[in-house]
Parts: structure tokens; sequence; C-alpha cells
């Protein structure tokens, strides 16, 4: 006989009576939170898209990203390197030429090309052996009486490194930056394959650096406590904020982030604009897009 606790029986009925938030968060929608709610809300509530497409810097990106999505692919699928670079580039230069890829000139796609071979050649030894690929997992990281969590992640390579199995994430770059370790995604990717420790693939795009300046491997190393506070804390603090701009349907703006590193945001004018104009002001200058998929 299973003797259930009156405490217990309350937990269960309140659970029946008043259900759980399920919330479903990435580090896309996550660090975009961080930074300001009204960009949230326009980003993935009302799905708006610049009408003039993505910046340059990542359509170059998008054109390196396919290459080592086909690359990587075709070695676990059995194929050899040789043959995998072949496949690679030709799927690269297949999406160089397709829509999603606008803004770039045919200079700048023909360097991103060019950047795919460069990191061929200098990783021609490499002794990393991929896993998996352009692969999505997803995970219940918290749960409370209120909230529960699912945490997703895109991982654009795991690979045995021969010091461990370890999440890789590809970052293009026209200029050289250091490595911060405070980041959602990274934190989210090692959270969920259980590790410390993950990979940062830099490929540059300058012209003037030579190719062991262009391409580095940078290792992030997380504490124990770092990322159980993470999942812990942070994670459900802001899962609650973003239920309570839901239910308010208020999504302030936060003018700290109007310039970023990219420039301003996309978003800068219409937050300028008065309120009886922004409505016109987005329907001047986005479109509604897809709805954000991981």
């Amino acid at each position: 006989m299973v003797v259930v606790s009156f405490v217990e029986m309350l937990s269960k009925m309140s659970e029946i009576l008043i259900p759980k938030k399920n919330v479903i968060l990435d580090s896309q929608i996550l660090s975009t939170l961080m930074s300001c709610a009204a960009l949230t809300n326009f980003r993935f509530n009302y799905h708006f898209q610049s009408i003039n497409g993505r910046p340059v810097h990542f359509e170059m990106g998008s054109i390196v990203h396919k290459f080592l999505e086909v690359y990587y692919g075709s070695i676990i699928n059995g194929i050899r390197k040789a043959d995998a670079v072949g496949y690679g580039m030709i799927a690269a230069l297949e999406h160089s030429n397709s829509d999603e890829v606008t803004n770039a000139s045919d200079e700048e796609r023909k360097w991103a090309l060019a950047t795919c071979e460069q990191y061929i050649e200098y990783y021609k030894n490499d002794h990393w052996v991929p896993l998996e690929v352009e692969v999505v997992k997803g995970e219940i990281l918290y749960e409370d009486d209120e909230i529960r969590i699912m945490w997703k992640a895109k991982f654009d390579l795991i690979s045995d490194t021969n010091q461990g199995i370890f999440p890789v994430d590809h970052k293009t770059m026209k200029q050289r930056r250091n490595t911060l370790n405070l980041n959602n995604q990274f934190i989210g990717q090692c959270v969920l394959l259980k590790t410390r420790k993950m990979f940062v693939n830099k490929i540059g795009f300058q012209t003037s650096l030579k190719p062991e300046e262009k391409f580095t491997r940078a290792s992030i190393d997380y504490s124990h406590d770092t990322l159980i506070e993470w999942q812990s804390v942070i994670l459900p603090y802001w899962a609650k904020t973003m239920l309570m701009y839901d239910e308010t349907g208020y999504w302030p703006p936060n003018f700290t982030h109007c310039e970023n590193k990219y420039g301003f945001c996309q978003f800068k004018d219409v937050c300028s604009s008065p309120r009886n104009l922004r409505e016109e002001t987005l329907g001047q200058l986005f479109k509604v897009g897809e709805p954000w998929n991981i």
C-alpha cells in the first residue's frame, strides 16, 4: 500500500488546477531577451525581418557554414576527406548563388569560398573526428511549481578531439576578437552534452593575416558552479521575466542596446518613431517572415 502525504496530495492537486507554464528557450531567444524585450517581441513574436535581407557578414558566414556542414557531414557518412571537400565546395557554391545570399558582392562570395579552401589546407592533417553535425538537441533543464523550461540547442559540430567529445561552434569574423565565455549558446551546449568544455572554431575573413592567425580553435572551460548557476538561477529568472512581458503585453525597449558591435539595431528607427507612427514604420522597413525555428 502506497501512502501519499497530505502535502504531496495538495501539490499534485495544485498542478492539476494550475498547470505549469511550459517554456522553450534557445540561445537566440534568451540572448535577445537579455538585450532588449522590444527586440525580442519584434523578432520572435511578430517574426519581422528586414526587407533588405541579411547583413553581408551574415551571408558570407552562411556560405562557410554550409561548406563545413556538408564537409563534416560527408566524413561522418564514410566519405573520404578528399571527396568530402568536393561535396562541401559544391554545396557552398550553390548556397552562394541562392536566394539566401543577396547582398554580398561577387568578390565577397568568391572570398568566402576561397576561405573554405584555405581552411581545408590549414587543417589538412586535422586529427579531430566529427561525430554529429548540425544536430538539434533538447532537454528540460529546470522545473519548479510554476514553470518547466526546455532548452534547445543546435550544434554546428560535435567532435572527438582525442581529449574527449565536445561541442564545436563555428564562428566567422572579419576582425579578431577575444572569446567571451559568458555566452548562453556555449553554456547551454555544455549543459546539454554534460561537459564543462567546448571549442570555438574561429574562421577569419581577413586578407592580411597569416593562416595561423585566421584559423584558431579556442577552448572554453566552465566551472561546475557556473553551469549550475546558469541552469538553476539565470535561466528561470529570464524565463519568468519573459512570461511577465507576455502576460502584461508590454515588451519594454532597452536603449543601451540600440547600438552594438555591428552598428545600430535594425529596429532603431521603429523605436525612435512616435507611437502612432511605429506601425507604419514597421510596414515600410520590415516584412513578416517565417516563425523562428532553431
